[in-house]
């Protein structure tokens, strides 16, 4: 064991991984260089750190027992070698339940070459007669092929033994397999491209020096077109085929390619013995004897699937399910799935003697390039997590999870086609299945009632009470029904009723009260309940109260005329001991929406004797509910069939209707419009642990329940919609002009405001004083309007609302792609097309006139369109504001604006870019948010076929779909809890598809740093005017770091930016530390302006450039050094310095500059 010295932190590439239990404890071990890291797997805590080896770095790790080890009361052991280095370790547990780890032997073991695999053997049986002399014993492969091991004879330290070898060559990787046969089975994957399978008897292993060890030659598979640089052999295998078992050989190799062999026969059968005494030679015999053809009929699959190199596989194993797991230069891992005869036309796989290896998924969580190691933590239940480390230093566990395609090529659980949304929407009947819109004009609507009680109501209870113990008043308050998972699988549905107000007796006496019941639905028997409630918690279901019996309407016919007035009545009875209660409930409904209702009862018995009449008016909401469900224009716009009722309409149809536009209203609830025009509301029903049989996949899954909320002639063909967060308020247009709202509570839409053409833009915002401001543009119209929406705007249900519109003139330049509303400032930002941003002053709208733009910023993402503009939260009054913008150019850029007002009341605005960055995903930004509790910012686009959710404060992806691309309708709902979740819904060939998750894709236990070498280093001087300082680190993966250091936790990266084109030369602070100067090649030497952003760290611009020396711009910068200007250079604004630059190119030249040009605050006065 080396001693540590003075080193205390280190951020080194990631070249072994294991996972480990100690104790019951999960523990998962990482090699950094040569020092040995613990992490508690639970909470990602760092528990110790130990240096291994000197100098050589720690290649791999193997444990006498692992994850899943009955005997958990003894330390694990632990064999950890790199190149020729060997020692063995022991982790044990001490005081205070900390952990450490100590080296049980401390002389450090040589091989005379490098080691490329290592394996224990397995705990010995009861019968075995070496049972006593085995234990913790291990073989070891060696780069020439050579097999060794690590014994004691227990009178000295453990000491290396040459037992056998294989077929003379030299490999770039091994793997060690040991057989119920008492057999040693080894793959040596050779620098030529061939893959040797040979084996040993474990009995070699006991052997005296002198005695003979034959090692056996199975077969030399050829195929590989370069180097193989990882095999690996599988455990026995059930085969779906036939009764027999099976054993596979994957292989990956430097020709991008991975290839599964079938080995089953092979192993019990000698191709050719190769064994000589271990003191002599061992192999004479050429590992390219074996040119039979067999190579080929025994390569079952084969797939080019990374962009590079690949560097290890392993197989993973699951309900019969074989996989493959690579692992490549590309710095990603690879999922592909082994299967016998794959169902998806057009699908990208190579086939070899009747198998497929199918893509499932990859995992792209590393920068740079490399992924070094991988460990897998296989769990009985539920998904297996593997866990990677690479060159970038980071450590990254995550779900293994196959993608979004089956390899049968049906549906996931998670798609819906529009026949199941129709099929959904039936229900069963004594007679059989019927719509259930259908059911609604029927003499029974169980399930309409039911559905009409959601929302808000005020209540009016008189009570007459016969008896003087029980007192007579009147009770007036506000009831909800709300909506919630079924707490029994026999119910469909479930309401928790709550109602709340005030009791005033006749006696004078008045008091605050509550009530609680549970309302049910059953669809298979279409009857609804109510239920008691537990008095101790509020909550759960305790008892029958009664079911609603229906008696019918007062239509003549028995049906429900759907355009005059209906009334409903329904009964119940329930006995309570020697209590008697008959409820009576009246239903009023109007154009089948239910406008209030009735519950009167009369309670009988010893103790009671009185009569509760109770009415129940909705409640008209601060949106306008009240309008959305008696407005004649609402109606009005509602398709109408001929000699059919509404809902007729509604429903006839929808197997062939097409989803359109998505919003999310909350996180399992989203909106979806249709092309025939109608909205539907879908939430997932995951939580209660009811199931459905989905037609596509055949398989049970959690069940999206949807629901119509109804058809509009104006949503046909087109539609946008909106949500107004943080809300459940949602804006909707469509193909003529007309902007609706949708108000979750009431499940009503109503039309708010008409404009003269189609809407082309649509943005809506809550405000703190209760208001929603919504602005429009129209397609060919260059205005724009704004409207306010205020509770005061509607009265009644009789009064129409007279919200406040302005408009907006947009200049040429300006088309609309993005909008914000500063209310802090009263500044409408406008984001165009063009890459201009247009500022309105909110003060100066009118209702009468057309307000011009108070300013016009071109450029500022380009000539791109401007995608997003987000104001950041948590503004202070006396602080400026910062605006995110993010546009098709790829960056997102973070500003300063303060505004004040000049001569005239004129109001001046002032618009500083305090950082500007790319993501990893490409230039299809399309979304931005903030996350207040893990201090985060979130953006999100498309990086070909995928979607992705990119944290630009912790540079990590949070969230990577499969979705088909950017050209599609979807919408996105990120969680903001400071788990990197969220919600996203898509359409893909015509099926709708929802993924939502409650915490980013991985975990990250180590964040590291570069993926690629260092190059440069340069440690600021006291930053910003305080006392701290950063460190600032340049690598060939073009990227620059600002780094903090911290005692006790070490290195944590500030910030990330990108602008070279080639690897970073070299690094240099100016004197106050608010400018940081790079060189590259392409002679690209850049100056960046440092400093802190909220939500970011830290913040850099790129506020200047020094031109090229070359026309061919190909020399690189080898070094330089900076100066402030002599004062004659200096600018006159106290805002800009300028600087001399002193460089070094690689053609041997020196060239000075002066200045390097103009360096300002990045300020643009508009």
């Amino acid at each position: 064991m080396f001693d540590d010295g003075n080193v205390n932190h280190t951020i080194l590439p990631i070249t072994a991984l294991a996972f480990v239990t100690l104790k019951s404890r999960l523990l998962l071990l990482a090699g950094e260089g040569p020092y040995l890291k613990v992490f508690d797997h639970g909470t990602a805590q760092l528990l110790a750190v130990k240096q291994v080896f000197e100098s050589q770095a720690i290649h791999g790790l193997t444990f006498s027992k692992g994850y899943g080890s009955e005997d958990e009361e003894k330390d694990a052991v632990l064999l950890i070698w790199g190149g020729r280095c060997l020692c063995t370790c022991e982790i044990c547990e001490i005081q205070n339940g900390q952990l450490k780890v100590d080296v049980r032997f401390g002389r450090e073991l040589k091989a005379d070459d490098w080691i490329l695999d290592t394996r224990f053997r397995p705990c010995p049986h009861a019968f075995d007669p070496y049972a006593s002399v085995v234990e913790g014993i291990a073989v070891l492969i060696t780069a020439h092929n050579v097999a060794l091991t690590l014994d004691s004879d227990g009178a000295q330290a453990p000491f290396l033994k040459r037992i056998t070898a294989g077929p003379r060559s030299m490999l770039y990787s091994a793997c060690i397999e040991w057989t119920l046969e008492e057999k040693i089975l080894v793959a040596s994957g050779t620098v030529f491209g061939e893959v040797l399978l040979w084996s040993f008897s474990e009995r070699a292993l006991f052997a005296d020096d002198g005695i003979l060890a034959v090692s056996q030659l199975h077969h030399s598979f050829t195929g590989h077109e370069g180097s193989v640089f990882g095999v690996r052999i599988s455990p026995k295998l059930p085969d779906v085929y036939s009764k027999d078992e099976k054993r596979l050989l994957a292989s990956c190799s430097d020709d991008r390619t991975i290839r599964i062999w079938d080995v089953s026969a092979l192993e019990n059968n000698v191709a050719s013995p190769v064994g000589k005494r271990m003191n002599k030679v061992v192999s004479e015999a050429p590992s390219d004897g074996l040119k039979d053809g067999l190579s080929e009929s025994r390569c079952i699959a084969t797939i080019m699937g990374h962009a590079s190199r690949i560097w290890n596989v392993r197989f993973h194993i699951s309900k019969k399910r074989i996989s493959v797991l690579s692992f490549g230069e590309d710095s990603t891992a690879q999922l592909w799935e082994l299967v016998q005869e794959p169902k998806i036309p057009g699908l990208a796989t190579q086939k070899v003697a009747g198998q497929y290896l199918i893509h499932q998924q990859t995992y792209a969580y590393h920068s740079g390039k490399n992924i070094w190691a991988s460990a897998v933590l296989e769990r009985k239940r539920g998904p297996s997590t593997i866990c990677t480390g690479g060159a970038d230093g980071r450590v990254v566990l995550y779900d293994l999870d196959r993608g979004n395609q089956r390899p049968d090529g049906k549906a996931p659980p998670t798609s819906w086609s529009m026949e199941d949304v129709a099929v959904q929407l039936k229900v069963k009947t004594p007679d059989g299945p019927v719509d259930r819109q259908d059911l609604k004009n029927k003499d029974v609507p169980s399930k309409h009632i039911f559905e009409s009680f959601e929302g808000q109501w005020t209540i009016e209870r008189y009570i007459e009470s016969a008896l003087p113990t029980y007192p007579s008043g009147i009770f007036r308050g506000e009831a909800t029904f709300e909506r919630r998972s079924p707490s029994s699988n026999d119910f469909d549905e479930e309401y928790l009723y709550t109602e709340q107000g005030t009791f005033n007796a006749h006696q004078g006496l008045s008091f605050a009260a509550t009530r609680q019941y549970v309302y049910r639905y059953e669809r298979a028997s279409d009857t609804v309940s109510a239920w008691f409630v537990k008095p101790d918690d509020r909550s759960s279901v305790d008892y029958l109260f009664h079911e609603l019996g229906l008696e019918g309407t007062n239509d003549s016919n028995g049906e429900h005329n759907l355009e005059e007035m209906s009334i409903v009545k329904a009964s119940g009875y329930h006995l309570c001991v020697d209590d008697h209660y008959s409820p009576v409930y009246i239903f009023h409904f109007q154009n089948n929406i239910l406008r209030d209702w009735s519950l009167a009862y009369q309670a009988k018995g010893p103790q009671k004797d009185y009569v509760a009449e109770a009415s129940y008016t909705r409640k008209t909401s601060t949106l306008g509910e009240s309008k959305v469900l008696s407005s004649e224009e609402t109606i009005s716009r509602t398709i109408q069939t001929q000699n059919k009722p509404k809902y007729m309409s509604i429903i006839d149809g929808l197997e062939s209707d097409h989803f359109k536009s998505y919003v999310w209203l909350t996180h399992g609830i989203f909106m979806v419009t249709t092309a025939q025009g109608r909205v539907i509301i879908a939430s997932l029903m995951s939580g209660c642990g009811r199931q459905r049989e989905l037609r596509q996949s055949g398989k049970m899954a959690s069940e999206l329940r949807w629901d119509m909320v109804g058809r509009f002639e104006s949503l046909k063909s087109s539609s946008i919609m909106m949500r107004a967060t943080p809300t459940e308020a949602v804006f909707i247009s469509g193909n003529d002009g007309t902007i609706f709202i949708y108000d979750h509570r009431a499940k009503g839409i109503s039309p708010i405001v008409e404009l003269a053409r189609k809407v082309a833009f649509l943005h809506a915002q809550k405000l703190n004083n209760e208001v929603h401001i919504v602005f429009a543009t129209c397609l060919g119209m260059r205005v724009a309007h704004v409207t306010l929406y205020k509770k005061s705007d509607f009265r009644g249900p009789s009064d129409e609302p007279h919200p406040r519109t302005s408009l907006l003139a947009l200049p040429d330049s300006v088309i609309v792609t993005s909008a914000c509303y500063i209310e802090a400032s009263q500044i409408w930002i406008l984001g165009s097309r063009t890459g201009t941003m247009a500022l309105y002053d909110n003060t100066s709208l009118s209702t009468e006139a057309v307000s011009e733009p108070s300013k016009l910023l071109p450029d500022v993402h380009g000539k791109d369109a401007i995608t997003v503009i987000h104001c950041l939260p948590d503004q202070k009054a006396d602080q400026p504001v910062h605006i995110l913008t993010a546009g098709r150019d790829g960056h997102y850029a973070i500003h300063t604006l303060i505004t004040y007002r000049g001569t005239s009341n004129q109001l001046e605005v002032t618009l500083t870019t305090v950082h500007r960055s790319t993501t990893p995903f490409g230039p299809n930004i399309e979304g931005a948010a903030f996350d207040p509790e893990s201090q985060s910012l979130l953006l999100w686009g498309f990086r070909s076929k995928h979607f992705v959710v990119w944290n630009a404060t912790k540079q990590m992806e949070a969230m990577t779909i499969e979705c088909g691309g950017v050209h599609r309708n979807w919408s996105y709902m990120p969680r903001l809890d400071g788990g990197d979740g969220g919600s996203f819904v898509w359409t893909k060939a015509s099926i709708c598809h929802m993924h939502s998750q409650v915490k980013a894709s991985h975990r990250v236990f180590q964040s590291g740093g570069h993926g690629r070498e260092i190059k440069a280093m340069a440690l600021s001087p006291a930053f910003g005017g305080s006392s701290e300082q950063y460190i600032a680190t340049g690598a060939e993966d073009t990227a620059i770091r600002i780094w903090s250091i911290d005692p006790e936790t070490g290195f944590k990266c500030r910030g990330t930016f990108t602008k070279h084109t080639t690897g970073i030369q070299q690094l240099r602070w100016s004197n106050d530390g608010n400018i940081l100067f790079s060189a590259a090649g392409c002679e690209e030497l850049f100056a960046w302006r440092v400093q802190t952003v909220p939500f970011i760290g830290i913040g850099a611009v790129c506020e200047a450039v020094c031109p090229p020396v070359t026309e061919e711009r190909d020399l690189r910068i080898m070094d330089f050094c900076i100066e402030d200007a002599p004062p004659t250079f200096q600018q006159d604004s106290k805002d800009s310095k300028s600087y001399s630059i002193s460089a070094v190119y690689s053609d041997s030249s020196l060239r000075v500059s002066h200045p390097l040009k103009s360096i300002t605050q990045n300020t643009n006065p508009i």
